[in-house]
């Protein structure tokens, strides 16, 4: 499903998994912070978590793979391996 935006940059589907994966890192760390009470944000644990799954949202929407990328990459993959 395509929501008619432009997404940003050329970039090849390990890249772009790669910043979705970069992105993740920040929400993955602050959740843990949260729960284990780590206080990696101080008193700004929940503001913390909140923005870095706004970024994780914005860089999957403009940056990350969208499902034709992936079916792309699987059926080039699935015709490699009947070669």
């Amino acid at each position: 499903m395509d929501l008619g935006g432009s997404r940003l940059g050329n970039f090849s589907l390990s890249t772009r998994r790669l910043v979705v994966g970069v992105a993740l890192i920040p929400c993955v760390l602050f959740v843990a912070s949260h729960y284990l009470n780590w206080g990696l944000a101080g008193r700004f644990g929940k503001e913390a978590i909140a923005g870095s799954f706004v970024v994780l949202l914005l860089v999957m929407r403009y940056l990350g793979p969208t499902v034709d990328d992936l079916r792309r990459f699987r059926n080039a993959e699935r015709r490699d391996d009947h070669l």
